[in-house]
């Protein structure tokens, strides 16, 4: 089945919010072995609509649309689909009922029929919206499925798992299986992967499927579409792609096989061998721990962290000796280490990670330029530290810093007996 995706809301073409329902989309497609075809963003205008829904409806056999559900006067899609299906829009009793069980979940009072909501296009079936107050609809004509949600992610993303393969499933092809293998790797840049480090792994990766290299913040994510005709075969292929990965010199840089985030691995690390952690945070200013408490479950192993962005939190709240700070400096091996030892000793933690560091554009000396930044650890009565060096603005370094840090802790947890 060929699906196309349609974003509808001027907002994402004027740069007002950001697309992330076309990746939970794609998420949700992959694990009953689909796809994305083709995916357009039109502006909420009739015209722009109808063109996209033509390209869509021509190549594809199941489009879904997000957006434009709403009440507002901008909220067409519905009417837009009524009119590329030539069906008449009038009361449906069906919709009117689902749009006042929405508005009862949150002990709202729904308007009444004469409400926008209660009202569809002729052989529309509406959708139950678990998260939302605006209907869903279904349809299918002329052999083909639309499929429209709100463009709200959690919406979106909730309308998909409650309705969308129930309404396609006896529709699905069940002679191809799909599926992707995801290798995430680290410090090497990508030209180097396949250009130095093994110039033939593209090519045997090849053998197995559909190869793709994605540069991600300091790595490189290495991704194999495989395309196989049963569950056994597609097994065989997954474990094919993996052997190859295991025997190449490229396996050092590999750091997860899977979707998996940085701090989502941590945090399943960590939890599994019952080791707690925290941070102390000057150049990040409390970005690693905002990444690792986003991951449902870093309460059990995630104690807190100190933003110690002066030197005086340094020194007071720390203990990194005045000496240090006067002769090291604050962005060095030396302080660092004080710094994870002392917030170890503070958060009783198994490992304690420091960053300090210059993100620039001002600050840095002729040892730690901008773009510099030491990384400390704390653990088993032990502390190190080791410098680090990057490029890109104030914004970038943080985030690289950070990347920095969360790989060296998960070093940390992966070899912590």
């Amino acid at each position: 089945m060929k699906i196309g995706y349609l974003v509808i809301g001027s907002e994402v073409l004027d740069g007002k919010i950001s697309d992330t329902n076309t990746k939970l989309l794609a998420e949700f497609l992959k694990i009953s072995h689909l796809e994305i075809h083709q995916s357009m963003v039109a502006r909420d205008e009739k015209t722009t609509i109808l063109e996209a829904l033509k390209v869509l409806f021509d190549k594809c056999d199941l489009v879904v649309t997000s957006g434009g559900l709403g009440p507002t006067k901008d909220d067409i899609t519905k009417e837009t689909l009524a009119e590329f299906f030539g069906a008449k829009i009038s009361y449906s009793e069906k919709a009117h009922q689902v749009a006042e069980t929405n508005y009862k979940r949150f002990d709202r009072p729904f308007p009444g029929k004469d409400h926008g909501y209660s009202y569809l296009p002729e052989n529309f079936i509406p959708l139950n919206n678990a998260t939302g107050f605006a209907p869903g609809f279904f349809t299918e004509q002329n052999g083909k499925f639309l499929f429209s949600a709100p463009g709200v992610p959690r919406e979106f993303k909730s309308m998909l798992e409650e309705h969308l393969l129930k309404l396609i499933s006896s529709k699905l092809d069940q002679s191809v299986v799909l599926g992707t293998v995801i290798v995430r790797t680290k410090k090497v840049p990508e030209e180097k992967i396949f250009g130095e480090v093994d110039p033939t792994l593209w090519d045997k990766l090849e053998k197995f499927g559909e190869v793709s290299s994605l540069p991600i913040l300091m790595g490189v994510d290495i991704g194999v579409k495989i395309k196989a005709k049963s569950h056994s075969e597609l097994a065989e292929k997954v474990s094919g792609v993996k052997a190859v990965i295991e025997a190449s010199p490229i396996k050092s840089a590999v750091w997860s096989y899977g979707p998996e985030s940085l701090e989502e691995r941590i945090v399943t690390v960590a939890n599994h061998k019952k080791i707690r952690f925290g941070f102390a945070e000057s150049a990040t200013g409390g970005l690693c721990s905002n990444r690792i408490t986003n991951v449902s479950g870093s309460s059990q192993c995630f104690m807190g962290s100190i933003v110690c962005y002066d030197e005086k939190v340094k020194e007071h709240i720390l203990g990194v000796s005045a000496k240090t700070l006067e002769e090291c400096t604050a962005v060095s091996i030396k302080c660092a280490e004080e710094m994870a030892h002392g917030l170890k000793e503070k958060l009783s933690v198994d490992i304690a990670i420091s960053i300090t560091g210059f993100a620039g554009p001002g600050g840095g000396n002729d040892k730690f330029p901008v773009g510099s930044v030491c990384i400390g650890k704390a653990k088993n009565g032990h502390n190190s530290a080791e410098s680090f060096h990057f490029k890109g603005d104030r914004e970038i370094l943080k985030q690289r810093f950070s990347q920095a840090a969360l790989h060296v802790l998960l070093e940390e947890l992966e070899n912590f007996a």
